[in-house]
């Protein structure tokens, strides 16, 4: 597979810095609460990460993801190791993660848990009860018969507004005409571009990955457990690349926090997990290759802002 950028294009993606300024930096430390909620996302991560479970339900199939009810009366999408995606669980929570570095709303919060077979065998939803065989041999466990996982914000009222079908609003983030309402909407499709060519999510549009909050008005950025390939396969980046380079279309504040971003800060942010001092969620070959991924993003936002202008690239807050 070829690099994914050049020297040059690095380079040039340098120069968003100096277009933008640094306006985001007293901005870092100011963390999103996820869209339509009224808690700190920390608040969120305490309950899903601590309250007793209540019942676990399953709702995946490829991945292995039972919904877990807890006492506290949050639920949370338990994302546990599986054979099928072993390390799927590490790339929700660090997907999360990258998404507070850049100021996102829109990915639900994850942080490790790590759950038994006794505790799922002994609250398995009733109505269930054929798949718990199922369950117990999909997920990876460890010799005292647990395994680690992520719990996920379980986000309530979701919606699909057809947003797979990418033609509809691909025009709404090139250089054709916003539906009136649809300003929001637009925005996240544009981010999602930039987040999943920086996180290597090629899974986006399959199995109803992409849907919206309850009001039709924001994009959800869930299911990134396929991220963070490496090495990605060179079909997958140019998939990614082609959505990237189709999008014109960006958000001021992320391109800014994007070029504040460094290997401190996101090895820093994903420290912050409590799994980080038994497995790292990413290795040291998965951040070199986000941030050569981040380099070429920075020299697509750049070369349309030297084009263009920044007010016609930099259309939404």
């Amino acid at each position: 597979m070829p690099r994914i950028c050049s020297l040059a294009s690095a380079r040039l993606g340098l120069a968003v810095l100096f277009l933008l300024g640094s306006a985001a930096l007293a901005e870092a430390d100011v963390v999103p609460r996820f869209v339509g909620t009224d808690q700190s996302p920390d608040a969120l991560l305490e309950v899903i990460s601590t309250a007793r479970s209540r019942s676990f339900k399953p709702v995946g199939h490829t991945s292995i993801v039972l919904r877990m009810r807890t006492v506290a009366r949050v639920t949370a999408a338990m994302k546990v190791r599986s054979h099928v995606v072993p390390h799927g669980y590490q790339h929700e929570i660090a997907a999360y993660r990258l998404s507070r570095l850049l100021g996102m709303d829109n990915v639900p919060p994850a942080v490790f848990r790590r759950v038994r077979w006794n505790e799922i065998r002994q609250r398995f939803h009733e109505d269930m009860l054929r798949r718990r065989a199922s369950v117990r041999r999909g997920v990876l466990w460890d010799d005292d018969d647990s395994a680690p996982g992520a719990a996920i914000y379980w986000v309530k009222g979701m919606r699909s507004v057809g947003l797979e079908d990418v033609p509809m609003w691909a025009a709404w983030v090139g250089d054709g005409e916003i539906p009136n309402g649809r300003d929001l909407l637009a925005g996240d499709l544009s981010t999602m571009a930039v987040f999943d060519m920086l996180i290597a999510n090629w899974d986006r549009f399959s199995g109803g990955n992409f849907p919206t909050d309850a009001t039709r008005t924001r994009a959800l950025l869930r299911d990134n457990d396929r991220a963070f390939s490496t090495p990605l396969l060179e079909r997958r980046y140019e998939k990614l690349l082609a959505r990237l380079t189709e999008t014109e279309r960006f958000s001021k504040s992320l391109v800014e926090r994007l070029g504040e971003l460094d290997e401190d800060a996101i090895r820093s942010e994903l420290a912050l997990d409590p799994s980080h001092t038994v497995d790292p969620l990413l290795s040291d070959a998965q951040i070199d290759d986000l941030l050569a991924r981040r380099a070429t993003i920075l020299s697509h936002i750049a070369a349309l802002i030297e084009e263009r202008g920044a007010p016609d690239v930099l259309v939404f807050p």
